[in-house]
């Protein structure tokens, strides 16, 4: 006999530990949503998870570390879903896979993100913590306009700026369109639509079209809107 393995009362505690661990992660992202992170409780949370307030300590010291959590989940599904390997060499397919992954997530888990991005304001903790979530992101959308360039498209643009400024407006929007009191808290937006805006926007933005095809440079473009 293996004196090592746990025996059938333990697993099936350990199994009964981890299901009440994620019903209340779940809870939280509910709770959190209704009320925002700052203004909700423990109890709020526990009430979501039907559980007894009690029962959170023995998963989590705080709310605080909880939501760190729910962040590492976030940050690492964003790491398998919109940071994986390029899968086809055409760009533009590779950017609307990833769009689409990336609004699919955060439309989501927009509680945690939000939370996460509220809390970075005041908690050097979760400043760094939200950079990483950031870092990674601007990491994997430059090394795809990177890959674009190797093919005559997006010319002369410093992709690591570029990436940082798409990775901003592509969070905040999709704030606005998901959380509540955002932009549109009575429109629901569709997959669909989402992904058909946000690609034009991101092919447009970058100047998504080969150099062969590229008539206007910066220096022209710059010329014309002085003259207006």
């Amino acid at each position: 006999m293996d004196v090592d393995s746990p025996s059938p009362v333990r697993k099936r505690a350990r199994h009964k530990g981890d299901a009440t661990r994620e019903a209340v992660k779940q809870a939280a992202k509910r709770a959190i949503a209704i009320d925002g992170f700052a203004a909700v409780k423990i109890a709020d949370i526990m009430a979501q998870a039907e559980r007894s307030p009690g029962a959170f300590y023995l998963y989590f010291r705080s709310k605080e570390a909880l939501l760190h959590e729910l962040l590492e989940e976030f940050r690492q599904r964003l790491k398998q879903e919109v940071n994986r390997p390029a899968d086809t060499e055409d760009p533009l397919e590779n950017l609307t896979s990833r769009l689409a992954a990336f609004w699919k997530i955060y439309r989501e888990d927009w509680p945690i993100a939000t939370a996460a991005f509220q809390m970075s304001m005041v908690d050097q903790q979760f400043a760094r913590a939200w950079r990483s979530v950031r870092q990674q992101g601007i990491r994997g959308l430059s090394t795809m306009i990177q890959l674009a360039q190797r093919q005559g498209y997006s010319p002369g643009i410093d992709t690591e700026l570029a990436a940082s400024a798409l990775c901003s407006m592509l969070e905040y929007t999709c704030y606005n369109w998901t959380a509540k009191g955002g932009d549109f808290p009575e429109r629901f937006i569709d997959d669909e639509t989402a992904l058909k805006v946000l690609t034009q926007l991101f092919v447009h933005a970058v100047g998504w079209q080969p150099l062969s095809n590229s008539n206007v440079s910066y220096d022209a473009a710059r010329a014309l809107i002085a003259a207006r």
